[in-house]
């Protein structure tokens, strides 16, 4: 039996468009989770929580009876007060409150609709106070551009009540309560106040004149997406239609353009880095990077860097100070450990550029030496230890470098704040970072589809002190604000006190003679 050209060509045609179904299938996203939980289902899903953390959580097993103790105490009373059905989103802003009992940089709750009422106006911190904002960045009033009360209650209720959705380390960071503080409703319910389709404001000027301001809230924006099913009487799948949705999968996927050099000023230069993966395999970006080390001044924004790629820190370890200090422990930037699961293979803190303690190749006197300021560990519950060892690159010049950093600044990022702060040469500008030096464990929860994530290791420094969690504190404060005025940064580190050079704090102190 012989088949023609046109049956040929038509049969591979079908083909090709029956594999195009297929793949556009696969690539469209699961079963919504339901927007509604019965008790039950809370209560089943604080269950699988509290069994992961006990099993995967690196915080969790710093102190297992206390947190078992806390755990279960908010876990508790989430089961007690949700007795009948109960939105997603308000499940998971409880579920981010009991996660940060552990003081956890890196837990994460997402992948819910988040339908809570927001509050509509913008506000920007000033020193003590905050600027009342519309959606254009202007005050609201401009006779009266503070506001002091939301509700009649004073904002710094609002401030208090946004933490307990935030980690230790960041609670009191102004950038991190910002999000929490434009969720009214969830807020509104957590400090006993009614819904209400509106919102009393409260704005205040220099002169402590006042003025009160009703607004309506702002209606949740709902994504108009097409959902497809496999019946063809409702839903019908074209060729074009799937190259239109692959085309717009590969542009979101596509990684972002990297930000070019900026000049501030003839002797200043700036650069904002953000994906440190990406970084490392951008060779265009790293030329940057070298041209603006050439000017007496330059400004790395690293707000919103994360990343494991140790490709940055080793090129800024040129603006590092000489050390005279020969000793191994000099070699040792930190060390690190990991939660014990079979989950979890020996390499599992090689991404993050660890590596066991065996591979330094020294002797055991030596390595004794090294660890004997680690705490004791719970060898049922962590890993052996892990090391990592300082970039070998040999310090040159006399510029200088400022690293923006924030909260935001995780992962690799970390330990650029964390070995740059010590540098003569280097200031570091924004507010604290928060500690976020870990790999994270991610699971889904059963009935609610909640993803959470949580820090599965933990960071110590070369002397032994715990680094996650802990973050490291700015040479110079200053709010996160998207609109900096760049000279006016300039100014003030040129402005800024000279740090001590580090390359002579080990040196021995010479007897004095008389």
């Amino acid at each position: 039996m012989s088949f023609s050209y046109r049956s040929i060509v038509t049969l591979f045609t079908a083909i090709i468009i029956a594999s195009l179904i297929k793949l556009a299938l696969f690539a469209m996203p699961d079963e919504a989770p339901s927007p509604e939980l019965s008790a039950q289902d809370i209560r089943q899903d604080l269950y699988a929580l509290l069994d992961q953390i006990e099993q995967h959580s690196a915080f969790y097993a710093l102190n297992p009876p206390k947190n078992t103790e806390q755990l279960t105490h908010m876990a508790t009373l989430i089961a007690e007060q949700y007795q009948d059905i109960t939105p997603n989103d308000r499940f998971a802003a409880e579920v981010t409150k009991l996660l940060n009992t552990m003081k956890d940089p890196g837990s994460q709750v997402s992948n819910f609709e988040d339908k809570s009422g927001d509050l509509p106006l913008n506000l920007r911190p000033i020193n003590e106070q905050w600027l009342a904002l519309d959606t254009k960045n202007s005050p609201i009033n401009p006779d009266f551009p503070f506001i002091t009360h939301i509700d009649g209650l004073p904002l710094n209720k609002w401030v208090t009540a946004s933490q307990a959705y935030l980690p230790e380390p960041a609670k009191e960071s102004q950038e991190m309560q910002l999000p929490w503080l434009k969720k009214l409703n969830l807020l509104r319910e957590d400090l006993g106040l009614s819904l209400k389709p509106y919102v009393l404001i409260t704005l205040t000027n220099d002169e402590l004149q006042t003025q009160q301001v009703t607004l309506a809230l702002f209606p949740k924006y709902q994504p108009n997406h097409e959902v497809v099913t496999t019946n063809t009487e409702t839903s019908e799948l074209t060729a074009s239609g799937l190259l239109t949705q692959f085309a717009q999968l590969k542009s979101e996927i596509s990684p972002k353009a990297a930000y070019p050099l900026e000049t501030i000023n003839t002797n200043t230069a700036r650069l904002r880095i953000d994906d440190l993966y990406a970084f490392e395999q951008d060779k265009a970006q790293q030329q940057a990077l070298i041209q603006g080390m050439e000017q007496p001044l330059l400004i790395v924004d690293l707000r919103e860097a994360h990343g494991f790629s140790p490709k940055l820190l080793s090129m800024l370890s040129h603006y590092q100070d000489a050390s005279l200090d020969s000793r191994p422990l000099r070699q040792i930037m930190g060390f690190a450990h990991y939660r014990r699961s079979p989950e979890f293979r020996n390499d599992y803190l090689l991404p993050l550029n660890f590596k066991p303690l065996e591979a330094l190749d020294f002797s055991l006197p030596k390595l004794k030496m090294l660890t004997r300021h680690l705490p004791e560990i719970d060898e049922s519950k962590f890993s052996p230890w892990y090391v990592r060892t300082k970039p070998d690159v040999l310090p040159y010049g006399s510029n200088r470098l400022a690293l923006l950093v924030s909260p935001r600044c995780r992962q690799e990022c970390e330990w650029i704040a964390y070995r740059t702060k010590a540098w003569s040469r280097v200031n570091l500008i924004g507010e604290k970072t928060s500690g976020d030096f870990a790999r994270q464990y991610h699971f889904t929860l059963p009935n609610s589809g909640l993803d959470i994530r949580f820090s599965s290791s933990l960071t110590y420094d070369a002397k032994g002190l715990l680094l996650s969690g802990n973050g490291t504190e700015p040479d110079i404060w200053l709010p996160q604000n998207s609109d900096i005025e760049w000279q006016g940064l300039v100014s003030l580190v040129k402005s800024a006190p000279p740090k001590p050079d580090s390359s002579f704090r080990l040196q021995p102190r010479l007897a004095q003679t008389h």
